[in-house]
């Protein structure tokens, strides 16, 4: 993880063909960033042609073997349409990892797609069904669609896109130019104002459990926090590396005096690729966190707890690349932030954290870039925490370094904006946070390993049955 020198720096072994001199890397970067600022067909071709096999190991992470070669081709195309800003790409394989990350994202919620509609027609048949027998379905079903038509524009179009179209939550707000959170919150409403019909022409619809609830109108919590909340309430994704897949939920809530609690889990399979639920491995890691946040625009916070473990074969594995699992530690800023205090069962440790920009714990620093503004000159200070593992447990440190709008990168599906990390100082390689063009979360990482969002549980599962 972003941060997290762990899987990534803990043993040599495990990315030898990305070992890249220094000249080589600048020959790269000299490379793509010819054909983005002179149109240099042959110099994006000999950087393709160079690090093809590394591309399909990077999607052969994602897909099957005979679809990885499609994603790279299709990645390509992407990567010749991209906008770096400024036509420079200082790290030519993350950028290209961007894309091939999208892409195969792409592929798998497509092939999926179809699936996941006829679970979901099924999901809204379940809902919609009476008490009358199967022969009055058609009935009922040309009955809801009647009132739907009937209904406000405002319910009218969400309610058909999704029971009649089976879009999803996300797609339907991209489509209607609308938060997930409103559409949510229409859908709920529309479908109660169709059943109330329905049933004043005798007609029973019972109620649908599972629906998403209308957030609560509280009024001591902000727009912004509401609409934070809204945006990170239920986020599942992949993290995907050369020896580590996993599947992980982030969620978000808020209290009444406006502070927003953040929950992160994420369980890791190690070794050969897992099929199936990396859960269920038994070489499993598991990371567990909880944050909370008291200012969303200062990133000002108290306290972070981080907690982990792991199988006994997992620790078995990562103890011979000198790693051990097992830790439960709160961090807390004092002093203004200028220091951080360690909590764990071993004690209590200080570490300096002077400096500039927001102190931001690990794969947190995703909350907060994706607030930033897309505006190439500007650049933002941050400070954040990471550490190294050893046998005896985790080695935090600050890492001040600076975050920029780094362009597009991926038409002609898919379009993603990509933040960079400067990490490169402290971990020989910068990250990334990509967002889409309505700047929600797509996912972070590097060349070398990627958090990749998907729509749910059902299709971060998708992914390890496709491997």
């Amino acid at each position: 993880m972003i941060g997290n020198k762990t899987l990534s720096h803990g043993d040599k072994t495990i990315d030898a063909d990305f070992q890249l001199t220094l000249s080589e890397q600048l020959d790269d970067a000299d490379l793509i960033s010819r054909y983005y600022s002179a149109a240099d067909d042959e110099a994006l071709a000999k950087f393709v042609q160079k690090h093809r096999t590394w591309a399909i190991k990077r999607a052969r992470r994602y897909v099957s073997e005979d679809e990885a070669e499609d994603v790279v081709q299709a990645s390509i195309i992407r990567l010749m349409s991209a906008e770096p800003v400024g036509g420079r790409v200082n790290n030519p394989l993350g950028w290209w990892h961007t894309v091939i990350s999208a892409t195969a994202k792409d592929l798998i919620r497509e092939s999926s797609r179809r699936t996941s509609r006829e679970q979901a027609y099924a999901t809204d048949a379940r809902m919609l069904a009476t008490t009358r027998g199967d022969g009055a379905d058609a009935d009922l079903v040309n009955a809801v669609y009647n009132e739907i038509c009937r209904t406000d524009i405002r319910f009218r179009d969400p309610l058909l896109k999704r029971y009649f179209e089976g879009l999803s939550y996300d797609e339907i707000a991209h489509l209607l130019d609308l938060r997930p959170g409103t559409v949510a919150s229409r859908l709920a409403r529309g479908i109660e104002r169709v059943r109330a019909a329905l049933a004043s022409k005798g007609i029973y619809v019972p109620s649908q459990p599972h629906e998403t609830k209308q957030m609560s109108s509280d009024s001591t919590i902000s727009t912004d926090v509401a609409s934070f909340i809204e945006r990170w309430k239920d986020v599942w994704f992949v993290t995907m590396h050369n020896v580590a897949r996993g599947i992980g939920h982030l969620s978000a809530s808020a209290a009444t005096n406006g502070d927003v609690t953040l929950r992160y889990r994420v369980d890791i399979a190690i070794g050969d690729a897992p099929n199936g639920d990396p859960r269920k491995s038994p070489n499993r890691l598991w990371f567990d966190n909880e944050f909370s946040i008291e200012d969303l625009h200062s990133f000002k916070w108290s306290t972070f707890r981080t907690k982990e473990g792991a199988s006994d074969s997992a620790n078995a594995l990562m103890a011979d690349r000198g790693m051990h699992y097992g830790s439960d530690e709160v961090i807390e800023c004092v002093d203004s932030g200028a220091k951080l205090a360690i909590h764990s069962s071993t004690g209590t440790t200080t570490l300096d954290a002077a400096g500039d920009g927001p102190l931001i714990p690990d794969v947190q620093a995703a909350f907060y870039v994706c607030q930033l503004p897309r505006e190439p000159k500007e650049v933002h200070p941050i400070r954040l925490i990471g550490f190294e593992r050893s046998l005896t447990g985790r080695q935090w440190a600050v890492l001040p370094m600076e975050v920029r709008y780094a362009g597009r990168s991926g038409p002609p599906v898919g379009l993603n904006h990509t933040f960079e990390m400067g990490m490169k100082a402290h971990t020989g390689r910068n990250g990334y946070v990509w967002l889409d063009d309505d700047g929600a979360f797509v996912g972070m990482g590097d060349e070398r390993e990627s958090f990749i969002t998907v729509e749910d549980e059902a299709a971060a599962l998708a992914m390890f049955e496709r491997c």
